[in-house]
């Protein structure tokens, strides 16, 4: 889904497709194998799934006025938690793919709530944790905000849809 954010925000700036997010810049593969990475999705797991926590985690979300704010909140301050209990010893390049598993689990126990996230949620709620997490970065989020908000959130909808049909 990043590559669809990145691919659609570059467009709408004028730019080729290749260049959105550091695709084909030379960066390294995200290595999802990393042992610091397993490590602290184990223990993520094991908070959602432990002790009720999910169950914590469902009255949150439907007690919450809005489903889209409370996906990324709840899915950004797990995240955090695991960050510190791993004492940050998941490498950087790998704390956005944490987060979006992280966030992929919140949005099942959403499902399994009754709730129903739709795809422009769950984007949302993604583009709010990484412009909350730059923000606490000290880095000035508006231009990053301003070209995530020209995607048109049917596109995720769209994607969500084609993924369905093809599995």
């Amino acid at each position: 889904m990043a590559g669809l954010i990145a691919n659609e925000m570059q467009e709408a700036e004028g730019m080729p497709p290749e260049m959105a997010m550091g695709a084909n810049q030379g960066e390294p593969e995200v290595d999802e194998s990393d042992p610091k990475f397993q490590e602290a999705l184990a223990l993520a797991m094991e908070s959602l799934y432990s002790n009720e926590a999910a169950m914590d985690v469902s009255k949150q979300l439907k007690s919450a006025g809005d489903l889209t704010d409370a996906l990324a909140n709840v899915a950004y301050d797990i995240t955090a938690v695991i960050d510190e209990r791993t004492n940050g010893q998941v490498p950087d390049e790998l704390l956005v793919p944490l987060a979006m598993k992280v966030l992929e689990e919140v949005v099942e126990i959403a499902n399994a709530s009754g709730l129903d996230p739709q795809p422009e949620n769950v984007a949302m709620a993604f583009k709010q944790m990484v412009l909350r997490y730059l923000q606490e970065q000290g880095l000035d989020t508006s231009q990053l905000d301003q070209a995530m908000s020209q995607v048109d959130p049917s596109v995720f909808r769209q994607a969500a849809e084609e993924n369905t049909e093809e599995v």
